[in-house]
C-alpha cells in the first residue's frame, strides 16, 4: 500500500507542478468525511484536501483521511477529473485511480470509482449541484451506486449546501436514502468553520460532525 499511495502522490505533485494553480487544505473534524453521508466516520480525523486548478479541462483532486488516533491512514482518494461541459451548466466525470480504505484491523479494501458531476447556477449566490458515483469493490464484493442532489445558498461569510441522497449498494438488502446538511463560515481568510449533519430516513443513522479547515 505504501508503495502505491507514494507512486500516486508522485504523479500528483509532477502534475500539479506543471498547472499553475493549485489549492489544499487541512481540516480537523470530530468525524470523517465521505461523498456518501451514511459511510461518514464518528471518530476524529485529519481531512487532506489538494488539487490543481478547477478551472481547466482536466483536474487532479487528491482526499486522504488520518485518524487522529495514532494518526492511522483511514481512506485515500486520487481522482481525476474531465470537463465535458463548461458554460454556464457544468458537466464533469471523473475516476478515482483507485481509492483504499484501511480499516482499524488493517483490513485493506481497494474500490474502483466513476463519478459524474453537474452544477447549474440560479444566480450569484444559488446553484443547484449534482453528483452520481459508481463504486466497484477490487479486492471485495461490493457495488454501490450513488446519487445525489445538492441547493447550495450563499450569503456574505456563510454557505449553506442542502442534500438529499439515495444509494444503492450490494453491501444492504435494502436501498438508503436520507438528506443531510453542511453549513461553513469563513472565519477568515484562510480558515473555515463547517458543521454537517446527515439523518438517514431508513435507520437510526445520524452523523454530527464540526471542522476547522486550513487553506494553503
Amino acid at each position: 500500500m505504501t508503495k502505491r499511495l507514494f507512486i500516486s502522490l508522485i504523479i500528483f505533485l509532477s502534475v500539479s507542478s506543471s498547472l499553475h494553480s493549485q489549492y489544499g487544505s487541512l481540516e480537523l473534524n470530530t468525524g470523517g468525511f465521505s461523498f456518501v453521508p451514511i459511510f461518514t466516520s464518528n471518530k476524529p480525523h485529519y481531512v487532506l484536501r489538494a488539487g490543481t486548478n478547477d478551472k481547466r479541462r482536466f483536474s487532479l483532486n487528491l482526499i486522504n483521511l488520518i485518524m487522529m488516533d495514532g494518526l492511522h491512514p483511514a481512506n485515500y482518494s486520487l481522482i481525476v477529473r474531465y470537463k465535458l461541459i463548461d458554460k454556464k451548466f457544468q458537466l464533469k466525470a471523473g475516476l478515482q485511480l483507485p481509492g483504499y480504505r484501511l480499516f482499524e484491523n488493517e483490513d485493506l479494501r481497494s474500490r474502483d470509482v466513476g463519478e459524474v458531476r453537474a452544477s447549474y447556477p440560479i444566480n450569484a449566490t444559488t446553484k443547484l449541484l449534482f453528483l452520481y458515483l459508481h463504486a466497484e469493490g477490487k479486492n471485495f464484493e461490493m457495488n454501490n451506486n450513488f446519487y445525489s442532489f445538492y441547493f447550495e445558498k450563499k450569503l456574505n461569510k456563510w454557505t449553506a449546501t442542502a442534500q438529499a441522497y439515495l444509494l444503492f449498494t450490494s453491501l444492504e438488502p435494502e436501498p438508503a436514502y436520507g438528506v443531510a446538511q453542511k453549513v461553513t463560515y469563513k472565519f477568515k481568510d484562510k480558515i473555515n468553520i463547517n458543521i454537517f449533519l446527515n439523518k438517514s430516513l431508513v435507520d437510526e443513522v445520524f452523523n454530527r460532525t464540526l471542522g476547522v479547515e486550513f487553506f494553503f
